[in-house]
């Protein structure tokens, strides 16, 4: 994979193409940190930093060498993200172990020279719309990898065992393509065995994973999220390093997540206090609704500053549309 980044580099150099060397060059540092070579990637991403923003030529479409390809490409959807720690509102504890996992993967090779491995099986459970999916987003952008998210719908074949095999199509990726593995709906995958409801091919299915889990080497992070913690079989929490609950947000955690997106567009920290009392219940994801059709209104108003007014027209219309909190 490094030669492909190398050679992207080189071509993208030669022909003046500086957003696809700015990406191959972000790769590069995402490649050498997943071996280990933090202070590597770290000098990189400085000097990428230091790069002039300077006129340049396109020579076609920027190539993300993250993507799947081939028959991957119909179960897996990838790529580099921008999100980080400070794009994200968590309750304290869980913060603190997403920033534990993050120390242990970039500070891999110094914990191998004490013979462990740093903890990259983390297990998300919580309500819809507490921040789950987004959290593995910020994994992936702070460790400079992509994420990976596994297509369930393409997963899930009519034919029989094929299911199984294209799990193991999956994790052979994760040593050759390091990543943020993201299985989302992960009780579509690790439904308790037994089920009445369910039949023998889903039981397979549950066995392949945990075997698949249990052979993996891989350098790759590996997050299941659930909706359904209840429904997961039993083994599987063993397979876990980590497993994080995610909650729906306090009032405290609802006006700092305004204030996050809103507070560039003008709204004072005393306006999202008052704001926040207004969707307590509520799930960050309608919350983070809510903020976006406020800028959209300011946007289309020829307006610089969104207003708590804005806001609340928001909120209110969420509720017309009987959007339940929490979806």
């Amino acid at each position: 994979m490094k030669a492909d980044i190398l050679k992207l580099l080189l071509q993208s150099h030669a022909e003046g193409d500086e957003a696809s060397f700015r990406k191959a060059a972000l790769q590069l540092a995402a490649a050498e940190s997943s071996a280990g070579h933090v202070r590597v990637a770290e000098e990189i991403r400085a000097i990428i930093a230091k790069m002039p923003a300077t006129a340049f030529r396109r020579q076609g479409p920027v190539v993300d060498i993250a993507a799947p390809r081939g028959e991957l490409a119909d179960i897996l959807e990838g790529g580099h993200r921008e999100e980080r720690l400070h794009d994200i509102v968590l309750r304290p504890e869980s913060e603190e172990t997403l920033k534990r996992v993050l120390s242990e993967n970039r500070s891999r090779s110094r914990l191998e020279r004490f013979g462990v491995q740093p903890r990259r099986r983390l297990l998300f459970h919580g309500t819809p719309g507490c921040g789950k999916t987004f959290a593995a987003a910020v994994l992936a952008g702070e460790m400079g990898l992509p994420l990976m998210t596994v297509r369930f719908d393409a997963l899930f074949s009519r034919f029989l065992g094929a299911t199984a095999v294209q799990l193991r199509a999956i994790f052979a990726e994760m040593p050759r393509r390091p990543g943020v593995y993201l299985f989302d709906e992960f009780d579509s995958v690790a439904k308790a065995r037994g089920d009445s409801q369910d039949v023998g091919e889903m039981n397979r299915v549950v066995t392949a994973f945990l075997q698949l889990v249990d052979a993996d080497m891989s350098g790759s992070i590996l997050v299941a999220a659930t909706n359904h913690v209840e429904l997961l079989d039993r083994a599987v929490f063993r397979r876990f390093d980590v497993i994080v609950p995610f909650d729906k947000p306090t009032r405290e955690q609802i006006a700092e997540l305004m204030k996050l997106r809103l507070s560039t567009v003008g709204l004072t920290e005393e306006a999202t206090t008052r704001l926040a009392a207004q969707a307590e219940g509520w799930s960050f994801a309608d919350v983070a609704r809510a903020c976006d059709d406020a800028v959209r209104t300011m946007a289309l108003d020829h307006r610089e500053k969104v207003s708590e007014p804005d806001v609340l027209e928001a909120l209110e219309e969420l509720k017309r549309r009987n959007v339940p909190a929490g979806s």
